[in-house]
């Protein structure tokens, strides 16, 4: 049946937490699942400043009046927001097995316990993201220049003929805001169109002089599976001139991820009713600890959450005495963190 796993398994051995053999007998029908794992999924966002220098920058000061331009190039990474998350998957070192016909138990796709007498889980199908492609960057800087500008014999006159476009477009908003032209708008929405294309003119022409500075967004995901306390442990590191950078990358600021553990206890309780006996073999499911998580960089980004964590839990068998009734009941498991998420009776 779908989404569920019965193996016809040659000698398969699955580890279990509990201490108990969780065998695939040669020729066993068997379903076999796995307990949840969580991952501390830790998002760093993050800006790509490119800075170019304006092919005008030596006039800017002559012709512009501006001293604080652009004159190299360069690229820089900083980050601007870190947030916690978690993530989980199937642990393959918590492997359990139910024998005999078991119909009634359902699995999602990575394996994890999903329901008792319930329909497997209807997933969604995974699409392909794909990247918008990046519009190719102009060939030739000197757009915004008229033909007199392209054919002055200097850059010293090509950057003298820029700076009077811009005076010239200055002074048609002027004109046009003081109603002093020959042909006005029609109407509201023309005079915004007419000198918004003004402004970006006027923008193209003064990025000969200042330079450009385009920042780009990303965000990138570091991933910790927590298995013990941890205090400043480096997740990864954050290079000003590279993005981000592995944990041992001394180029980079580190990312540090402080870890508290709250492991659950578990004492069985052994079932005596004979009934019980004549059940399927046990299920297994998880009651998840927790863990306070904090994570730093620098002296002013920080992030701090108390999450369940899978792995810090035990496996708890499944009370054989639910299943005594009249009526079987339908038992929901959480993926997330392997308990009982709710019993339908």
């Amino acid at each position: 049946m779908k989404n569920r796993i019965f193996s016809l398994i040659m000698m398969a051995t699955c580890a279990c937490t509990m201490a108990m053999a969780q065998l695939v007998q040669e020729d066993e029908l068997a379903v076999v699942y796995y307990m949840p794992q969580t991952q501390v999924a830790v998002i760093v966002d993050y800006d790509k400043v490119t800075v170019t220098p304006g092919p005008f920058y030596l006039y800017a000061e002559r012709y512009l009046g501006v001293k604080d331009v652009t004159t190299e190039a360069s690229t820089r990474y900083e980050v601007t927001n870190i947030r916690l998350a978690t993530h989980t998957v199937a642990d393959l070192n918590r492997a359990y097995k139910v024998v005999n016909e078991t119909p009634w138990l359902s699995l999602t796709s990575e394996g994890l316990l999903y329901g008792y007498n319930v329909p497997a889980p209807v997933e969604a199908t995974p699409t392909t993201a794909t990247t918008p492609t990046a519009p190719a960057a102009t060939a030739c800087p000197l757009m915004p220049l008229m033909e007199e500008q392209m054919v002055a014999s200097s850059i010293a006159k090509m950057a003298e003929g820029a700076a009077k476009q811009i005076y010239h477009i200055r002074e048609m908003r002027m004109n046009l805001l003081a109603g002093d032209v020959e042909h006005t708008p029609a109407d509201g929405l023309a005079m915004q169109l007419v000198l918004s294309e003004l402004d970006k003119r006027e923008q193209m022409l003064a990025e000969l002089f200042i330079g450009t500075r385009i920042v780009e967004s990303y965000s990138h995901t570091l991933r910790y599976v927590p298995s013990e306390d941890v205090t400043g442990h480096v997740i990864g590191r954050v290079s000003q001139y590279t993005g981000i950078v592995p944990a041992d990358d001394l180029s980079g600021e580190p990312i540090r991820l402080t870890l508290s553990g709250n492991r659950q206890a578990y004492m069985p309780i052994e079932e005596k009713s004979e009934k019980t006996k004549e059940l399927p073999s046990q299920i297994y499911y998880n009651l998840p600890g927790s863990a306070k998580v904090q994570v730093d960089f620098g002296q002013d980004l920080h992030a701090s959450a108390c999450m369940a964590v899978a792995q810090f839990g035990v496996a708890v068998p499944l009370s054989k005495s639910l299943l005594l009734g009249k009526k079987t009941p339908q038992i929901y498991f959480n993926t997330v963190t392997g308990n009982i998420l709710s019993i339908v009776q």
